[in-house]
């Protein structure tokens, strides 16, 4: 047995570091998840942001979540005093790094193909530009990466909040919806680490799928992403539009009541492949940021990209309306 597996498995208190965006954090928990399985009576603490804190509601991955926006040593602080014995990073971040050698904690985990990688004791060697395997896979790659095994990786399903579940039905209620409705939902922003599919193109989607269909079409979105939902709305009249007006606990809660999701690459998008509901995303064909990488983990998934050449691969004005929306269909018949 290797010393960094012999130190996992005797470890009572390990933490995984992930503070960036809500979708990397989707594709974190299964790590996390591996963890609990591997060392079941270990205590699993995540270090986030808390604007991921709907998503961890309850969550069945984790015994424990701090949040370092809600200290005032942020992430240093939470790794030098948590007393862990091993700490993951999915994320290689310096600072980071440095808190966990600073902390001394027994077993560090992270890539090794930074700088500062010396300051980590086991070191994972994944080039994840190359997308050889899903980002999912490559977090709990690091798990198995010192089990010296494989571990399995699956999406977590997060918990609906019964607050956010009681007034998103309210509000759906407000709009002539009920609960016996079938809804899809438009999601036509992303957080901008992607190429976007053009609102226009939503829009005429919409139109399109609420014709075949006759099923209600909600457009969703955060505050700054208003003009692009009114764009889609333009071309879909019928559409509600409730782009600013969820909380993240309430756009779980949508999710888990839809038939339908579309939408660029994005953490909605991730969240809707944990709950199990069909997903309809648009992808570039860069490995960086395709969908081999980031695209939904999930069987209940398609996925529509530009042409296969490299001088498209990456133009989503090439993705045709009709080809997404036979994809939409699909899962009607």
């Amino acid at each position: 047995m290797s010393s960094s597996r012999n130190l996992l498995l005797k470890a009572k208190r390990i933490a995984v570091v992930r503070t960036d965006r809500l979708g990397d954090m989707v594709l974190t928990l299964p790590m996390c998840a591996a963890l609990k399985s591997a060392c079941p009576d270990a205590e699993v603490t995540l270090i986030a942001r808390s604007y991921c804190s709907a998503l961890l509601y309850k969550s069945p991955a984790i015994d424990t979540v701090l949040f370092v926006d809600e200290t005032t040593g942020g992430v240093t602080e939470l790794i030098q005093n948590g007393r862990y014995d091993a700490i993951f990073f999915p994320r290689p971040q310096f600072e980071e790094y440095f808190a966990a050698f600073r902390a001394r904690i027994p077993l560090r985990v992270g890539s090794g193909y930074r700088w500062y990688s010396f300051l980590i004791k086991h070191k994972q060697f994944d080039h994840r530009k190359t997308a050889e395997f899903h980002e999912a896979e490559y977090n709990t790659r690091l798990v198995g990466s010192v089990l010296e095994e494989p571990v399995e990786t699956r999406l977590v399903r997060p918990i609906v909040i019964p607050e956010s579940k009681h007034s998103t039905n309210k509000l759906l209620n407000s709009n002539g919806i009920t609960s016996a409705q079938r809804i899809i939902v438009i999601h036509p922003g992303s957080g901008g680490s992607s190429h976007d599919w053009q609102p226009e193109n939503f829009g005429k989607l919409s139109e399109l799928l609420s014709k075949q269909l006759r099923m209600p079409v909600i457009i969703t979105g955060v505050e700054n992403e208003k003009e692009r939902c009114q764009i889609v709305q333009k071309y879909c009249p019928a559409a509600i539009n409730l782009c600013g007006k969820l909380s993240l606990a309430d756009m779980i809660a949508l999710l888990d009541t839809s038939s339908l999701l579309v939408a660029n690459s994005t953490g909605v998008l991730h969240i809707a492949a944990a709950l199990g509901i069909p997903v309809v995303g648009l992808y570039p064909r860069s490995p960086a940021i395709s969908s081999g990488r980031w695209g939904p983990y999930s069987q209940n998934s398609i996925v529509v990209s530009p042409p296969d050449q490299p001088e498209f691969q990456d133009d989503m004005n090439l993705i045709s309306v009709e080809s997404v929306a036979d994809a939409c269909l699909s899962f009607f018949k």
